[in-house]
């Protein structure tokens, strides 16, 4: 998506009035992947995600999500995820090495490190997490231009578009309602990749009132970052094969249907 912008824009002033604008930085941060969070090259980043459920005065559900991750490259990181202050799965990829781990579990290698590339790329963009069913009422207003950790970076506040009625569906009782969001994000000039946030959601059914709250901090860019994978034996080949999907030649009739 990146690519296509900076490909676009400079025909911009080519085109005619029918065309379509190139889009927006923040356009262009909601549908960007990890891919552009890796041209950032080594840094690390930290999210938070805080939800509140409260009924009337009364507090009813409180938890607390975190994501880290330390990054060099594909080929070096460490990615965990923590609830409520207890770690929940932790993925190393580094020198060659691939291990992770469910909570404070016991190490386990894997084949390779593709699996733990797939977890980071599934599981990285907690703003989408959060956000999610705010993601249709976002407004933005750009205030300024600023640096951030040496980068060029554009200051965004949000806040909740109004709601557009869809003709033909009714509104549902059973779902919560975006009610309010405020807050600030700054984009990366570059990549629009989502370097600092600070947003508060609302949203209401009935008199259960759900309160979102989430931080991302991104900082530590173009430093090596410290990342060391624990000594873990693969195991026999008997084991690794039994860890491979069972597979069929297509020759010949099923060896469980003889039995």
């Amino acid at each position: 998506m990146i690519r296509l912008w900076l490909l676009i824009t400079p025909f911009a002033c080519e085109s005619g009035p029918d065309k379509a604008p190139p889009p927006t930085l923040e356009k262009v941060s909601t549908e960007i992947t990890y891919d552009s969070v890796a041209r950032l090259g080594s840094h690390h980043a930290t999210s938070s995600i805080e939800r509140v459920e409260t009924r009337g005065d009364e507090q009813v559900q409180s938890t607390m999500e975190a994501i880290e991750i330390a990054w060099n490259s594909w080929d070096s990181f460490h990615f965990q995820r923590a609830l409520d202050g207890e770690a929940t799965f932790e993925v190393i990829v580094h020198d060659g090495k691939s291990v992770s781990r469910n909570g404070r579990g016991p190490w386990t290698a894997e084949l390779d490190g593709e699996s733990a590339r797939l977890d980071v790329y599934t599981a990285w963009n907690a703003w989408d997490e959060a956000l999610g069913p705010f993601t249709d009422r976002i407004l933005y207003e750009e205030l300024n231009s600023s640096v951030v950790d040496g980068r060029d970076v554009r200051l965004f506040r949000v806040s909740l578009a109004p709601k557009q009625e869809q003709q033909g569906r009714k509104k549902s009782s059973r779902k919560l309602e975006p009610t309010h969001i405020e807050g600030t994000v700054y984009l990366d000039s570059k990549t629009a990749v989502r370097l600092q946030a600070e947003v508060k959601a609302v949203a209401k059914q009935g008199d259960l009132r759900r309160t979102v709250r989430l931080t991302i901090q991104r900082s530590r860019f173009g430093q090596s970052q410290p990342i060391e994978a624990p000594a873990v034996q693969l195991g026999t080949a008997g084991d690794l094969l039994r860890r491979l999907p069972a597979r069929r030649s297509g020759r010949g009739p099923d060896p469980t249907s003889l039995r």
